[in-house]
């Protein structure tokens, strides 16, 4: 493929993570690096709203200021705005008030996650449609920054391929095993293919592996139907930086096997997504960003699509018609 180089200003529909639920009511707003932006994310009674984190006067940041009833106050001159619409409501140092309002952007909550994109707030309904119908509430969370594009940190998510060479993964799958119905061997061959599609997902079945995987533009999820369900997140940060939101629920209805499970995600799976799943994406990320000599297989169609259809349209349309076939992957 040609070189892959993202301009994220032709994403203003990707809905990605910005805070918790919980963590956002609790803290009231919260300063986010996104998008190539630094934005703030305000609480406002249960009805987030994602704005530029920069006072409308001169520039501070809101982050620095002080959350009060339904405003935030900036530190430098005291002028404060509406934490619904970012409109000015007190400007103290001023005879003679000067309309003026925060840069904002749009904010919803799904599941325990608030969500924002750098569209209009009028859009949320077009823009919930983009993420996985049932969004996991009373998940286990763990949160690590990838040095790579968005795609990439995705499909590592889903990576069936990698997991076996992972230090220390075949005594904790031989555990794993015991809960699935398949006895499908890691490091062996099991080419995936796309299932079916639709505008906001593609569904990808691992025959092998009796598993499906669903990517949407920014989250994945994994479906063994078994023990564990995941549900992955990507926040882009910038062209080359992602943080990865993993939310991990187990289906089971047997307490013990859910505190297992549970105490699995949070020393294993957190071990190598901070470990080696880090690292490989951060040093694979540069050459494969400039396309040469790459080369997707069976085992990257869940990558393959993923970029057809959502990334790959954007990307032509700011470079203009293409003249080749160049820009999809070969399989």
């Amino acid at each position: 493929m040609k070189e892959f180089a993202l301009d994220l200003d032709r994403f203003p529909d990707l809905p990605f993570p910005v805070a918790t639920v919980r963590e956002l009511r609790k803290a009231g707003r919260m300063k986010v690096r996104a998008m190539d932006r630094q934005l703030l994310v305000v609480w406002n009674d249960g009805a987030p709203r994602l704005f530029a984190d920069s006072c409308a006067h001169l520039g501070l940041p809101l982050s620095l200021g002080t959350l009060e009833d339904k405003a935030i106050r900036c530190r430098y001159h005291g002028w404060a705005f509406d934490t619904d619409d970012g409109q000015v409501v007190d400007q103290p140092t001023l005879h003679k008030r000067q309309p003026c309002k925060l840069k904002r952007f749009g904010a919803l909550i799904a599941g325990g996650l608030v969500f924002g994109w750098m569209g209009d707030q009028a859009d949320a309904t077009q823009i919930r449609e983009r993420l996985p119908a049932k969004v996991l509430d009373g998940f286990s969370l763990f949160r690590v920054t990838f040095r790579c594009p968005w795609p990439l940190a995705l499909f590592s998510s889903v990576d069936y391929a990698h997991f076996p060479y992972h230090t220390g993964y075949k005594p904790a799958y031989k555990i794993y095993s015991a809960f699935r119905r398949n006895e499908h061997a890691p490091g062996t061959a099991f080419p995936s293919k796309v299932a079916s599609e639709e505008d906001h997902r593609i569904t990808v079945r691992i025959e092998e592996a009796d598993r499906s995987i669903h990517m949407y533009a920014t989250a994945s999820e994994m479906d063994d139907d078994s023990v564990n369900f995941f549900q992955t997140f990507v926040t882009p940060v910038s062209a080359m930086e992602t943080t990865y939101w993993e939310c991990y629920r187990p289906r089971s209805r047997n307490p013990v096997v859910n505190l297992l499970a549970r105490a699995t995600f949070r020393t294993v799976t957190t071990r190598l997504l901070n470990g080696e799943d880090r690292v490989w994406t951060g040093a694979a990320a540069p050459n494969f960003v400039r396309g040469e000599n790459i080369h997707l297989s069976e085992n990257d169609v869940p990558l393959g699509a993923h970029l057809r259809k959502f990334v790959f349209p954007r990307m032509q349309a700011s470079e203009g018609p293409s003249t080749s076939g160049s820009s999809k992957p070969r399989r």
